[in-house]
């Protein structure tokens, strides 16, 4: 029997890429992870961690947009690091990235097994977190358009849910509803803004970090969006404003209306204001949004992942068997061993689930920061990998402005909270674990490298359709 080899799919449209791009990365990271940064941040330190490392994933899109229109690919980050700076550079980010996404999903999955184990208590998280995997893999073994049309309607659910948030809050804290009267900034007070110092915000920021895990999946996805020049930079160009309002806007809300000591993550402040509102059932109403939420970031994930094992494979930096597509355009081998990979949350079953959680997030986040790092660095050598390959600068389809300023200050910001990280005993757990990771990979890396098993990415038909001006398809 012929062994026929399948290419994945152009099979995401204009909607699906938008829309995967504003709730690809709301899930746990906003709902629960909030709690345990407003917690310990405060009311206004919590927004202004949230706004910080907003600011840093706005400029890592750009960047990404500006490399992604020009070479539209699964599993840009490592291909990207490895083209632009060193092919070992891009075996440890894409690694990296990897161990740290399954992490990342991990974290989702117990997320969800905490909410639906508020509903069943009776019933173990290490059930409900099986339930969600079954879930997921099922969505992910579809094919590619079927994929996108699932995020868009659970991204639509997630949008609509907290621009109503959104809009309950502002009554709230006008006095329209609820039985407080007018709250105005009365929370925002000299014991709440910053209960444990601004020290507590930039620890925080590690957290924050992993809560923006997922925004680079609308990157990946140009891989399989149709007319991906034009489609990618119309998702990213609107990015900022979407970090303004369903994260710092919701997470401003929440620090004026929720007292900063009744948050947590299991106590998210979503739920809190809704109940506050004096809305019948608003825990149970949240909880079932949040919960879909979380679903859906983990679907983003998988699909995420899978697509930069394909990279990997591609480029001989994992075994060639995870780069094996089926003839519907999906990497089965890829999507089921990162399913596997993620059932790191069935260790809840032992240990506490909010502790577990809390782990997870920490090194996720920490580990993120290398995956970042790479990005900008790819960013900043990009342009003069193209001139000196025959581009032209001029003639990208979407370009950063004030290059290469951003990039610089964003990467100085990455290497400042890494050390304060290290520094912080509330936070050094993570380096710890993150750093000896970084080093397996930069040894294998250049094991694999010096072998000659590392190679380039096939880059020459998107050199020359830039070089020709052409439409890439």
């Amino acid at each position: 029997m012929e062994n026929k080899e399948y290419d994945l799919q152009r099979g995401l449209k204009r909607r699906h890429l938008t829309m995967i791009s504003i709730g690809g990365t709301i899930g746990t990271g906003l709902f629960l992870a909030s709690g345990n940064v407003v917690s310990n941040a405060g009311a206004l330190g919590g927004p202004i961690a949230f706004l910080v490392i907003g600011i840093l994933v706005f400029v890592l899109m750009k960047g990404l947009g500006e490399m992604s229109t020009f070479m539209p690919i699964p599993g840009a980050y490592t291909t990207y690091s490895g083209l632009f700076v060193h092919p070992v550079l891009g075996f440890m980010v894409g690694w990296n990235l990897y161990i740290n996404g399954f992490l990342g999903l991990g974290a989702e999955i117990v997320g969800g097994g905490m909410i639906l184990n508020q509903f069943f208590p009776s019933t173990s998280t290490f059930i409900f977190c099986l339930c969600i995997s079954a879930i997921i893999l099922f969505l992910n073994l579809i094919d590619v358009k079927s994929y996108g049309e699932a995020e868009y309607w659970f991204a639509g659910i997630k949008v609509l849910a907290i621009i109503v948030f959104l809009i309950i809050g502002v009554l709230m804290i006008f006095g329209v509803i609820g039985e407080q009267g007018f709250i105005g900034f009365s929370n925002w007070n000299s014991e709440s803004m910053f209960p444990n110092g601004l020290t507590a915000v930039i620890i925080m920021m590690t957290g924050v970090v992993w809560s923006y895990l997922g925004v680079e999946t609308v990157v990946s996805a140009a891989g399989e969006a149709e007319n991906p020049q034009k489609n990618v930079p119309r998702a990213i160009n609107t990015i900022f404003l979407r970090i303004l309002i369903f994260y710092v806007g919701s997470i401003t809300i929440i620090g004026l209306v929720v007292p900063y000591q009744n948050v947590s993550v299991l106590s998210n402040g979503y739920a809190g204001l809704l109940g506050l509102a004096g809305i019948p059932g608003a825990a149970t109403i949240m909880n079932i949004i949040i919960l879909t939420s979380l679903v859906s970031a983990a679907n983003s994930i998988v699909y995420f992942l899978s697509r930069t094992l394909i990279a990997l494979s591609k480029e001989g930096k994992a075994p060639k068997a995870l780069g094996k597509v089926n003839k519907r355009g999906i990497p089965m081998n890829a999507v089921i061993l990162t399913l596997f990979l993620g059932q790191v949350s069935l260790i809840t079953n032992f240990i506490s689930p909010d502790k577990v959680f809390i782990w997870l997030t920490s090194i996720a986040g920490f580990n993120t920061l290398l995956g970042w790092f790479g990005s900008y660095l790819s960013h900043y050598k990009f342009r003069k990998w193209l001139v000196k390959n025959g581009g032209s600068v001029d003639k990208l389809k979407f370009k950063m402005r004030t290059y290469p300023i951003p990039t610089l200050l964003c990467l100085a910001a990455l290497i400042a909270i890494a050390i304060y990280t290290a520094y912080r005993p509330e936070t050094r757990f993570s380096f710890y674990i993150g750093v000896p990771m970084l080093i397996l990979y930069f040894i294998a890396g250049t094991y694999l490298y010096k072998k000659g098993k590392i190679h380039d990415p096939s880059y020459k038909p998107f050199l020359e359709a830039h070089i020709h001006d052409k439409e890439i398809k």
